[in-house]
């Protein structure tokens, strides 16, 4: 979902909440994606948990789409229960909304979010994004801009991995490099970039990209990523997997330009280890003996808390003392376990000192994945990214990021899966320090 579109959606779930909309109704979903996402964190913060999660690909059902299982339409669609809620937010809403409508559910109990563009918008949006790049050109001057529209900090990692070389290459000496969010601009100083911009408010991005649009001639700007969605005149979002086209390969090749022989870089790592220190000391945690579960992810599939609630009493019953890397009511700590919540700048130094990580996953598992720690990252078998599966796309050993994770592709949050992952700290593949 856009910012500007985002933005939207946020402001009109808030005002329905203020007005009691929600009071003493079951809120559905339908359908996986990373707007659903984006909207099961906005209600969260509204103190409200969905009921569940629509979908008609059979190959998601019995999938958890943040936290939530994933059922058929057909299971959850009921027409008869009038405090039931189901949200839209697609660009096939003409097609859901009708499936809804079929299965007896009354339109009044179908809440619609997702809204066109409009021409007027475009141009309205097109000039404050004039705006904002007379503003960054006057202060840095004519200079290239290079836009992260992301709030992604796994992406920010990957492009600071080739930095240095795509600089080499296009010999480029000086820049505007522009971040959407802190998380991203503490992800992005762990790299030698400079010029770093993080915008006001994350829309601003988008109304970058509209000037850009309309306006290609009276702008120096590039985009960071291999095919962002708002410019719709770029097809090669689906190519991604198709024939063993893996992440870094599309990655390198049509952000960079850079050879195959191009490896990603990790950054040297500052000297951390006062505020480290200091923050084991806090959480009482130990060096060398700490896990760190990572149970979050804003673009692919995860587990349930029941899962993560085992492991996590199995660890403290080996000793281990066991942290959740959260952040608050949207991604609450797994029962039992320590909330902690640390500056990205200084994540993969902490989980080097703490020893060991276990996460579905995500960006973060990117930006650790060069850290001398036990890793255990969970990929969903019958998960889909485009084309391929999440683990032929986003492996970390397949793109090159490390070659010590323990990387496990799952099919159901089951006794098969607890059994790999604590076996994994018993085996070969993770040696207890």
């Amino acid at each position: 979902m856009f910012d500007y579109k985002l933005e939207r959606v946020e402001k009109i779930l808030e005002r329905l909440h203020r007005k009691g909309f929600f009071n003493h109704r079951k809120i559905f979903l339908f359908g996986v994606s990373e707007n659903t996402r984006q909207i099961i964190r906005i209600l969260r913060t509204c103190s409200l948990e969905p009921s569940g999660v629509l979908d008609n690909d059979k190959i998601k059902h019995g999938t958890y789409c943040s936290g939530i299982l994933v059922e058929p339409v057909e299971h959850l669609a009921d027409g008869k229960k009038q405090e039931n809620l189901y949200i839209v937010c697609s660009l096939y809403w003409k097609e859901m909304t009708a499936q809804l409508r079929a299965l007896g559910i009354h339109k009044k109990n179908i809440l619609m979010l997702y809204q066109e563009e409009t021409l007027l918008e475009c141009i309205r949006h097109a000039k404050r994004g004039r705006k904002i790049y007379q503003d960054l050109t006057s202060g840095y001057g004519n200079l290239p801009v290079f836009l992260c529209p992301y709030t992604g900090t796994g992406d920010v990692y990957l492009i600071g991995t080739f930095w240095k070389q795509y600089l080499e290459k296009m010999q480029i000496k000086d820049y505007i490099f522009i971040v959407i969010s802190k998380a991203c601009e503490k992800t992005a100083r762990l790299f030698p970039i400079k010029n770093i911009v993080r915008l006001d408010k994350k829309v601003e991005s988008s109304y970058l990209i509209r000037y850009a649009m309309l306006c290609p001639e009276k702008v120096r700007l590039k985009i960071l990523n291999d095919s962002w969605g708002q410019v719709h005149t770029n097809p090669l979002e689906w190519f991604r997997g198709y024939k063993g086209l893996e992440f870094m390969q599309i990655f390198r090749k049509f952000v960079f330009d850079l050879p195959d022989t191009a490896r990603p870089e990790h950054p040297v790592f500052q000297n951390a280890d006062k505020e480290l220190e200091e923050f084991f000391q806090k959480y009482h945690l130990q060096e060398k003996n700490t896990v760190i579960l990572s149970p979050y992810s804003n673009t692919l599939a995860d587990l349930p808390d029941k899962f993560w609630g085992k492991v996590a009493e199995a660890l403290k019953d080996r000793g281990f003392v066991v942290c959740t890397n959260s952040c608050g009511d949207t991604e609450p700590a797994v029962m039992g376990t320590i909330p902690v919540f640390f500056s990205l700048d200084i994540a993969p130094q902490l989980i080097e000192k703490a020893g060991y990580f276990i996460g579905i996953r995500s960006g973060f598992c990117d930006i650790i994945s060069g850290s001398a720690a036990k890793k255990v990252i969970l990929y969903h078998a019958r998960e889909r990214f485009f084309n391929g599966s999440t683990f032929e796309y986003f492996s970390l050993k397949g793109m090159g990021l490390c070659n010590d994770a323990v990387e496990i592709v799952f099919e159901n949050a089951d006794k098969e899966l607890y059994e790999k992952v604590m076996g994994a700290f018993v085996s070969g593949d993770v040696q207890l320090l």
